[in-house]
């Protein structure tokens, strides 16, 4: 008598752990800067940004997909992550504070989406470029 092993593993029940992201449209300043489909942020780069001030926000906000915009142009790729650098009018310490965040840029057929690097749960294996 012989015996046969069954080494069919089965595969564990599909969770999705990782919570949505929110993205938002970003078209009033895409256009300006050279985009030519529509770009939305996602809400937690939005969050990032906002400290309360106004105009702050809307300036950094403009050169983050201005670095975007910069980074796929010369690139030529659909992804890609960079660091971008800013300065925080920080009110407590009466002095600009510099700051950093690690953003992630994917570009589709008719949508490019900008967001922190942990937005996106795929480009966690990728190589950051800087």
């Amino acid at each position: 008598m012989q015996l046969t092993l069954n080494l069919t593993i089965p595969s564990a029940p599909q969770r999705n752990l990782i919570r949505p992201t929110t993205w938002l449209d970003a078209g009033w300043a895409t256009a300006c800067i050279g985009f030519t489909k529509q770009v939305e942020i996602s809400q937690s780069l939005s969050d990032a940004l906002d400290h309360g001030d106004e105009d702050d926000p809307d300036q950094q906000l403009y050169d983050a997909l201005w670095l975007a915009h910069h980074h796929l142009v010369l690139d030529q790729r659909p992804s890609l992550s960079f660091t971008f650098e800013y300065l925080h009018d920080d009110k407590v310490k009466g002095r600009y504070v510099e700051r950093s965040l690690r953003l992630h840029v994917e570009e589709g057929d008719h949508l490019i989406l900008l967001g922190l690097l942990q937005d996106f749960p795929t480009s966690s294996n990728q190589k950051p470029k800087e």
